[in-house]
């Protein structure tokens, strides 16, 4: 009797029952399989492409991802906005930051408010703002009183020549009187001035009674009450009281 099966001390291999369809299957898969982990292991990407179009759709859906912020931009520190408002609300701030001491602001808020409004300095409560302000930034000195004196001398018309007086005659001996000195002695700020500063300060700067004597003519056709007071200490100090000239100028002074 002939017995199926395996010889006798043989185990029997499974694969070799499989149909032959099922086993050319299981080789092309074994194949895939070894192709793909041949391309990992030779590339660090097998699909390069398909990655960097990946890349590329994510970057156009977020922009932010595209380009990332320098290291410049993200040190900066942010900027300080300029002060805003109408010219009644600046001046509210300029005079409360000029009485505080808060020197940075009120210089901000001053070229702010000059810009807003030109004429604004020609109000006699914001003009002894801008007198206090300057004293006080020239005394830290610094930027800020850079740009106080800037916005004096050449932003503020007629009317910075004005304020420069004012601390000259005001703040003698200080740091904002010497800047001020400096200031109008300079042809483009004296250009500025009204005939009235121009004589004014002229006869604070004249040393000498001859010198002083010489400005009478025209301290009678173009002076204002601050050249009255010269006039007056002049007749006092260098003896011309009597002078008739001194005293036509007196009267022409006083009339107006």
């Amino acid at each position: 009797m002939t017995i199926v099966g395996s010889p006798p001390g043989r185990a029997s291999d499974p694969a070799a029952s499989l149909p032959r369809p099922v086993m050319l299957c299981i080789a092309g898969a074994a194949g895939i399989v070894a192709v793909i982990v041949l391309a990992i292991a030779v590339r660090t990407s097998p699909f390069p492409d398909l990655d960097e179009a990946r890349e590329h759709t994510t970057a156009s859906k977020d922009p932010s991802a595209a380009v990332a912020p320098s290291n410049d931009d993200a040190d900066d520190e942010p900027r300080a906005a300029a002060p805003s408002g109408n010219s009644r609300e600046l001046r509210a701030q300029l005079s409360k930051e000029v009485r505080a001491g808060k020197v940075k602001e009120a210089a901000a808020t001053l070229t702010s408010l000059v810009a807003a409004d030109p004429k604004s300095p020609e109000d006699a409560d914001v003009r002894a703002d801008i007198v206090e302000l300057a004293s006080k930034a020239a005394f830290t000195g610094g930027a800020e009183a850079e740009k106080v004196f800037e916005v004096i001398g050449s932003k503020m018309g007629t009317r910075g020549p004005d304020v420069l007086y004012a601390l000259v005659t005001s703040k003698g001996g200080s740091k904002a009187a010497d800047r001020a000195i400096e200031l109008l002695k300079q042809d483009d700020v004296r250009e500025r001035a009204t005939p009235a500063t121009r004589i004014a300060f002229d006869l604070w700067a004249a040393k000498s009674c001859p010198d002083k004597a010489a400005l009478l003519d025209r301290a009678r056709t173009e002076g204002d009450s601050r050249a009255l007071g010269w006039v007056i200490l002049m007749g006092r100090n260098c003896k011309m009281s009597k002078d008739p000239k001194l005293k036509e100028t007196l009267e022409a002074l006083k009339s107006r």
